[in-house]
């Protein structure tokens, strides 16, 4: 009798396990939003479980809010889907949620891009962002962000600023990838700036055409730049400034995050200048500039940079 009770109550068990992975696998979805038919990403995100993706279709004139609550959702502009911010005073998309990601987007409008903000996460995939009002992504306020595979352009203050505590990955997502999944940042303000003690790791981009500086890192912040390619930047290559500082690939190592990084037409500056303080590690690699590889002047930097 014991032996069948047993039996019984382990059958119960595995019933009620399968029970709860058929409810669970269940409770993600795939929700079509279609923005040329009235349809809004705003109105499908209170209805959103974790896991869920928005396959977002045509052009989306929104400033959408992921709010904190929403976690590990996606919203999938499928390549085609594009999301115009109508409002100049707040940003395309704004991600306080977790665990997000959108990709397949062409974003444009609004004060910023996309925006992370309070501790979100994000993930920042496949996406052309261009022609906002100032910034195409901002990763502030304790913020993280992968960022990859996308092309920024044309955007009047920073392609990417990472600020106010906060980290990103730029073209890759973790040491071990085969290879970067590189973005295209030009014809911006800045390419990419690191500031108020924020820390970026910076793999296999092509920056390259924007009106000043291709990297600029200050505040107390420090990057890791490995594999880019630093083009035609207006002023300086890679600007470090104000007990800043940035490690440059590795002293030995072909990893992907330990290639030198390389200029294969001049900047308008200098490959790499430092300011205040600032200092520069590992290799130099090619970077250069109309007025050369490399200023160190400032007495306050520290030039540790290998050929």
């Amino acid at each position: 009798v014991e032996q069948n009770k047993r039996r019984a109550i382990q059958s119960f068990v595995v019933f009620i396990a399968c029970l709860w992975l058929v409810v669970a696998r269940g409770e993600t979805a795939t929700v079509s939003v279609h923005c040329d038919a009235s349809g809004t990403i705003s109105g499908a995100l209170s209805s959103l479980k974790p896991g869920d993706v928005v396959a977002v279709h045509g052009t989306c004139s929104e400033n959408v809010l992921i709010q904190p609550e929403v976690q590990r959702i996606t919203l999938d502009g499928q390549g085609k889907a594009t999301i115009n911010g109508p409002s100049a005073t707040q940003p395309t998309v704004l991600v306080i949620g977790r665990e997000v990601t959108i990709k397949g987007f062409t974003i444009t409008g609004g004060q910023f891009g996309i925006s992370v903000n309070r501790g979100g996460t994000v993930v920042i995939d496949r996406n052309t962002i261009h022609s906002t009002g100032n910034d195409a992504i901002v990763v502030a306020q304790n913020a993280f962000a992968h960022i990859v595979n996308n092309t920024i352009r044309d955007n009047p203050r920073f392609g990417i600023v990472v600020l106010g505590s906060s980290s990103a990955r730029i073209g890759f997502v973790t040491d071990l990838d085969p290879a970067p999944s590189p973005n295209t940042i030009q014809n911006n303000g800045d390419g990419i700036a690191v500031i108020r003690s924020s820390n970026a790791h910076i793999v296999g981009n092509t920056i390259s055409g924007n009106k000043r500086n291709g990297v600029m890192v200050l505040h107390a912040s420090h990057a890791a730049l490995a594999g880019n390619t630093l083009n035609k930047n207006g002023q300086h290559g890679i600007r470090v400034v104000g007990n800043s500082g940035v490690n440059l690939g590795a002293d030995t190592g072909t990893r992907m995050v330990d290639l030198p990084n390389a200029t294969t037409t001049n900047n308008g500056g200098f490959g790499i200048r430092c300011e205040v303080g600032g200092f520069a590690d590992g290799r130099l690699g090619s970077l250069n500039g109309g007025s050369g590889a490399k200023d160190f002047a400032d007495t306050g930097c520290i030039d540790s940079l290998s050929p």
